[in-house]
């Protein structure tokens, strides 16, 4: 017969009869070590709730089986403490197990706090943990209800400072320590009471506690001032191993850094307070090593600084510096003649050099200078015509020679200045120019960075601002693409957006030249020839043409778009770019003005002529701050020797973020994928500086085959000593044919720099030729063809109209005569 509910007793008197905590009596009720007799509901606060009751003469009976439960619940959460996080998350600080909090307990424990703190005047608390996910199963079981039923009680948490000096001539140093301690046992027996307490239990507590707190604290900054006049007495030995003073003090002054930011330092009951102390001088070795690397690290940049004289970059052009050199800068748009201008001021010269950003431009410089009066040369990256005695010679900007003296020196689109990876080579250029006068040409916007420049050399500058022959004007409405005129050219910006709009405009009948950075000058060149003669209507590119490119009298420019990737993320075009493409518009001499318009597909044409507006009217950002720099060869030699490595990865890397770093004038170019391409190369056994120029051939880092190649070349000339030129062939679809002309180049690169390594140069010219060569056909035949198609199907449908006019013509004479005739009858 079950008991009546007035001889039975809630969860409440559980832990009075059985000795045990709340929680303890949770675990074993889930776990049915403790029958429940029967359920009772009852209302609060309008809603029913239901409570277990339990029979309290079982319950006394169960009491011997306490510890037996205990015991299996302690060896329960030891075999679930699989690797450490799960030990600190399921025990105190001497590794034993922990139960999830108990709001009593909780209780307790903060009424024994509060005196202490007030009295010691020491940051004390709980340190309570949450269980890791393996012991969520304790939740699970319902050890305890309520928000704490996956936390853990594990001890106690203190701060405690103590005032230290740790130089012999520093002030004190405040140290702090934050002690983690399991509970007293004393104050353990009152929280864990099963019993109610009093002020009584609690005050005793609470002394019991204080006085284990005062312990830990005295003897932990005993601890830690023992550890710091055994570290300072060591200081002193180190310190004086170094002779000059100066190292001494840099070594100090890093410590001294590092010490305003020293970290609190965390003790525990399982190491003790010398631990405490141990961990201190720990921390006070490691400030005293990165203190000495770093001022080793600093005095090796002042090597390398010093060795290279980047320091006093003007310093490292003795030939420049030795001549008095005077400047002027043509500052002025597209089409306004100054690059007329710089040549007409070079061909009065004597001796004169052009260096221009692209082969392409430095080729048709070379041709003007031929067709005139001068013994003219030219030298790319790739190839060297340069017959004896030459006295005008047209360049890549990259190949500059700096000891050939010359009257004047021809810079060309000097706002390149800014650019992250090649504006080092106008940055060289204009510094170290061997020239008695420096003509640059560019954006009036890189005014302000020339200037910034040629403070550096104490030079003069004479700038003098042209302006556009000829207007250009802003249409007031899109065009479509089916409705382009002749002479129009449409400029999108990647190589899938220029075949897109070439391919839509040749299937609807127009005849297309096409011009985008993938492609090898000379088709570029042979494209804008098809373009300029009047073979193709319309010319689709990329802004390559916005780089001096003849293409002749074009009438309109009309975007595509006004955005661009620009390898790091998608970004609308700057004012300086607008012009530039722009700019190309109405060629004076041709058209009374240039048009600029957009697709009618770009977007709102409103907000595409208002940006475009501005752009040409507007004053465009100017171009400031620091210029781009790259290490030479001989600054690569001397951080070899001074970090004492052969690897040029790391060398590169080192001088990249070192070099210039904090000078007031110069910056480090992007060299990102030179370092990857060195890291690579390391691998090869070759000299440092062999590897340095196949690390700067021109290979981009995502063209697999190209990277590929040129380690296997890189392989060739260290074990054979000679490099097999590339065999391609010459079927292949465009995007193919494209990167295998980059190949060939890159080895007629390397080829300049080892004519002796890489023989067969005349072969790889002509592979490059014939490559090109199919290219061309393959875009002039796409265009040809549909065009073909295209008017033999407009003929067919103006055949079939005559054909039906002229039959519709005799049925109306047929007619008109059977009238005639029926009239007369």
């Amino acid at each position: 017969m079950s008991k009546k509910p007035k001889d039975l007793v809630t969860i409440n008197h559980l832990p009075g009869i059985l000795l045990a905590s709340a929680a303890e009596c949770e675990r074993w009720i889930e776990a049915r070590l403790i029958p429940v007799a029967g359920r009772e509901t009852y209302r609060k606060s309008g809603r029913t709730y239901e409570t277990r009751m339990f029979d309290p003469k079982i319950i006394a009976k169960l009491a011997s089986e306490v510890p037996a439960w205990r015991a299996r619940d302690e060896a329960t959460m030891n075999g679930r403490r699989g690797n450490a996080a799960q030990a600190r998350s399921d025990t105190d600080y001497e590794g034993r197990p922990v139960a999830p909090v108990d709001d009593i307990s909780h209780r307790r424990r903060h009424s024994i706090l509060t005196p202490v703190r007030k009295k010691t005047g020491i940051y004390i608390v709980e340190d309570i943990r949450r269980l890791d996910r393996d012991s969520r199963d304790m939740e699970r079981q319902k050890w305890n209800s309520g928000p704490r039923s996956d936390r853990a009680f594990v001890g106690y948490r203190a701060v405690f400072s103590n005032t230290v000096q740790i130089l012999p001539d520093g002030g004190p140093i405040e140290i702090l320590v934050e002690f983690a301690f399991v509970e007293p046992p004393e104050v353990a027996a009152v929280v864990l009471s099963p019993a109610r307490i009093g002020p009584t239990e609690i005050t005793i507590a609470a002394e019991a506690l204080e006085a284990r707190l005062v312990e830990l604290r005295d003897a932990t900054q005993e601890a830690c001032e023992q550890e710091v006049a055994s570290w300072r007495d060591e200081l002193d030995t180190y310190l004086a191993a170094y002779q000059d003073d100066q190292e001494r003090e840099a070594i100090l002054g890093g410590i001294r850094s590092a010490l305003e930011k020293l970290d609190r330092i965390h003790g525990s009951d399982k190491h003790g307070p010398a631990g405490a102390g141990r961990r201190l001088r720990q921390k006070l070795d490691d400030i005293r090593s990165r203190a000495s690397a770093r001022r080793l690290r600093h005095m090796r940049e002042a090597q390398i600084r010093e060795a290279s004289g980047y320091e006093r970059y003007a310093t490292i052009f003795p030939v420049a510096r030795s001549l008095e050199r005077k400047f002027i800068f043509l500052a002025g748009p597209t089409n306004s003649g100054k690059t007329h201008e710089a040549l007409r001021l070079a061909g009065k010269a004597q001796t004169a050099e052009i260096l221009s950003p692209l082969r392409l431009l430095a080729l048709e410089h070379y041709e003007r200078l031929s067709e005139g009066k001068f013994l003219a040369g030219m030298i790319t990256g790739e190839e060297r015509i340069l017959p004896e005695g030459a006295t005008h010679v047209a360049r890549t900007i990259e190949t500059l020679d700096l000891h050939r003296v010359v009257d004047v020196c021809v810079i060309d689109e000097v706002q390149m200045l800014s650019d992250p990876n090649r504006g080092w080579a106008w940055t060289q250029a204009i510094v170290g120019a061997p020239a008695r006068l420096v003509v640059l040409t560019g954006a009036p916007e890189a005014i302000p960075l020339v200037e910034h420049l040629l403070a550096m050399t104490g030079e003069p500058l004479d700038i003098r601002i042209l302006k556009r022959k000829g207007p250009l004007r802003v249409e007031r409405a899109p065009v479509e693409l089916s409705k382009l005129s002749r002479g129009d050219a449409v400029i999108a910006f990647s190589r899938a957006n220029v075949h897109e709009l070439r391919a839509r405009l040749v299937q609807s009948g127009r005849t297309v030249a096409t011009v985008y950075g993938a492609l090898g000058p000379e088709v570029r060149r042979a494209e804008a020839a098809r373009f300029r003669n009047g073979e193709a209507e319309i010319l689709v590119a990329t802004d390559a043409i916005g780089m001096g490119l003849n293409i002749g009298p074009l009438r309109r420019v009309v975007f595509s778009t006004l955005r661009k990737f620009d390898g790091v993320q998608e970004r609308q075009l700057t004012s300086m770019e607008i012009k530039q493409i722009a700019g190309r518009a109405g060629r004076f001499g041709h058209h009374d003005e240039g048009l600029v318009t957009a697709l009618l597909e770009a977007g709102s044409y409103g907000r595409s002529e208002a940006i475009i507006s501005n752009a040409l009217t507007g004053e465009g950002v100017k171009l400031r701050g620091k210029a781009y720099v790259r290490p030479n060869q001989e600054t690569v030699m001397s951080a070899s020797e001074v970090l004492q490595t052969d690897r040029l990865g790391r060398i590169l890397r080192h001088l990249n973020d070192t070099l210039v770093a904090g000078h007031p004038d110069l910056r480090m170019a992007d060299m990102e994928e030179m370092i990857e391409l060195a890291l690579l190369l390391d691998t090869v056994d070759m000299p440092i500086l062999d590897r340095l120029s196949y690390a700067m051939a021109p290979v981009e880092i995502r063209e697999r085959l190209a990277v590929e190649l040129l380690l296997e070349w890189a392989r060739q000339h260290a074990v054979n000593g000679l490099v097999q030129p590339p065999n391609f062939g010459l079927h292949s679809d465009l995007l193919k044919l494209e990167a295998r002309v980059k190949i060939a180049t890159t080895w007629l690169w390397l080829a300049q720099r080892y004519p002796h390594i890489f023989e067969n140069v005349e072969a790889v010219v002509n592979l490059r030729s014939d490559l090109n060569s199919k290219i061309e056909e393959k875009l002039i035949a796409t265009s040809i063809a549909r065009r073909k198609k295209a008017d033999e199907k407009q003929r067919q449908y103006k055949g079939r109209r005559q054909d039906m006019k002229e039959g519709r013509h005799k049925q109306n004479r047929s007619k008109a005569e059977e009238r005639r005739d029926r009239s007369r009858a």
